[in-house]
């Protein structure tokens, strides 16, 4: 029972890290716990403690979810049993995860491996049908910019090596009474860390070449149908918002994820709207939709349109479409999932990363849940991308968490890629975020356009280049823990005398 309760107050306290109460320091000694726990542990209790761990952390964090499928499906039911069966499956990765860290040696080796094998198995999370990759620790250092600067080299996965490294560090000390070696790596790693963002802080200089961009936030509800009746008035009250942030004469009018309900061009009554506040403004503008892909399936795309003041019109397909929210993968084997109200018709995914060009804009378009991929916004920046546009529709989760902790990671984006990213909500959080992570808000919840001066950006980062290089470091350094290990336990026993 002992170590249940210190296992479940561990996982809460991890929780807590992450908005809404932000007490992102939980992090640097609440994992530590799991970690003491797993030592010597066969792989079966390994995998159990892990994954208990891992369901109450998910709980604690991400019980906006909930809140979605209430809204989707009317059940309290369906939302508590969904929600318990989201987090009880991710757990699953922990859980493996679990398994290995449990014969891990108790030396550092085995601090190496343990951090290592964690992130390991959490990056795997993000692959494949069902990819998601909500509750990763990094996101809530997004308040702490002198943590989030080691990024631009690391990534987001490396941040989280980084603060599961400390915690197996300190679970070592506890565990293996090394409390002076413990010490002395552990001055080295802060030094290195903090060291590392102090100078980056400093050095952050403004690019030369600047542009205006505006935020148009409608604070419309895009969570519920509008008949044609209904949305007229709101797209009136859309359009006096543009005019009003053309007024500043931007470089570029940005509004949310999926805002034009009508595909484009296909309608043609819409697109021309667009094209005519692209050319009065003077700006480019770019809005969230959809396009009719397949006109004989009638399948749909999201997607992001681009209207020039010359007339001319762009666009870019969401690429990594949400499990259950807009695709259903193996949906003919998992009728059951209906009840969860997931979505009835899949969107088509987009098949390229190309940001879209306007003069000396290149806009990388991230498509809402697209910015908890690093791997998304490092494509489009890899691709030429100056500038990165986060169209995102939030009005799902109500007024939940969930729409700061969405937030976050857009921050992690704009020091990962060293690029400014807009990012444009219905209701909220709107923000533009500096290479830095620093942020200029738009106040939540009310119709505002927004108008900032921000800086593009060509340089490519070390990450940028070599990508989530720090999950490879770190599952050769499981592979070495393990081996270590076994080098110890094969060792032991052929050192033991022949019984007489």
């Amino acid at each position: 029972m002992r170590t249940a309760g210190l296992v479940l107050v561990s996982a809460v306290l991890a929780g807590l890290a992450h908005p809404p109460l932000g007490l992102w320091w939980t992090l640097l000694f609440a994992p530590a716990v799991l970690f003491g726990v797993l030592h010597g542990k066969p792989m079966r209790a390994g995998f159990g403690w892990a994954w208990l761990w891992w369901t109450v952390y998910a709980l604690t964090l991400g019980y906006s979810l909930g809140y979605l499928i209430h809204l989707r499906t009317g059940s309290v039911v369906a939302s508590v049993v969904g929600l318990v069966l989201v987090a009880a499956l991710s757990a699953c990765f922990a859980g493996l995860a679990g398994a290995l860290i449990g014969r891990m040696p108790l030396n550092l080796w085995g601090v190496l491996g343990a951090s290592g094998v964690w992130v390991f198995f959490q990056w795997l999370r993000g692959l494949g049908a069902f990819a998601f990759v909500w509750g990763q620790m990094a996101p809530a250092l997004y308040r702490v910019p002198v943590l989030l600067q080691i990024a631009d080299t690391i990534g987001a996965w490396g941040l989280e090596w980084l603060i599961l490294f400390w915690n197996a560090l300190l679970a070592y000390a506890w565990c293996a009474r090394q409390w002076r070696l413990a010490l002395g790596v552990g001055a080295a790693f802060w030094a290195g860390w903090l060291g590392y963002g102090v100078v980056a802080l400093r050095q952050s200089e403004r690019e030369p070449l600047p542009a205006r961009v505006a935020i148009v936030q409608p604070n419309v509800n895009l969570a519920r149908p509008y008949t044609p009746a209904e949305w007229e008035p709101i797209r009136e009250q859309i359009e006096a918002l543009v005019r009003q942030a053309g007024q500043a004469r931007p470089d570029l009018i940005t509004l949310p994820e999926v805002l034009e309900p009508y595909p484009m061009p296909e309608s043609r009554a819409a697109f021309e709207r667009w094209q005519q506040l692209a050319r009065e403004t003077g700006a480019a503008i770019l809005v969230g939709g959809y396009r009719l892909v397949n006109p004989v399936a009638d399948q749909w795309a999201n997607t992001a349109h681009l209207f020039l003041p010359d007339g001319a019109w762009r666009y870019h397909d969401k690429v990594q479409l949400v499990p259950l929210g807009e695709t259903v993968p193996f949906r003919e084997y998992l009728p059951f999932l209906a009840w969860f109200g997931v979505v009835e018709e899949d969107l088509q995914a987009g098949a390229r990363l190309e940001p879209l060009a306007a003069g000396e804009l290149r806009i990388g378009a991230v498509i809402c849940m697209e910015s908890t991929y690093p791997w998304i916004a490092r494509g489009l920046a890899a691709r030429g991308a100056n500038l990165l546009w986060v169209g995102s529709n939030e009005s799902w989760f109500g007024r939940t968490p969930a729409l700061e902790q969405h937030l976050a990671f857009s921050v992690l984006r704009a020091v990962e890629t060293r690029r400014w990213v807009v990012r444009c909500a219905p209701e909220g959080y709107s923000a533009f975020i500096a290479p830095t992570g620093e942020m200029v808000r738009v106040e939540p919840f009310t119709p505002k356009a927004q108008v900032q001066t921000v800086s593009l950006s060509s340089r490519a980062t070390l990450y940028e280049r070599y990508g989530d290089w720090i999950v490879v470091f770190g599952a050769c350094w499981s592979l070495l823990g393990l081996m270590s290990a076994r080098r110890r336990v094969s060792g032991g026993v052929s050192a033991r005398p022949k019984a007489t």
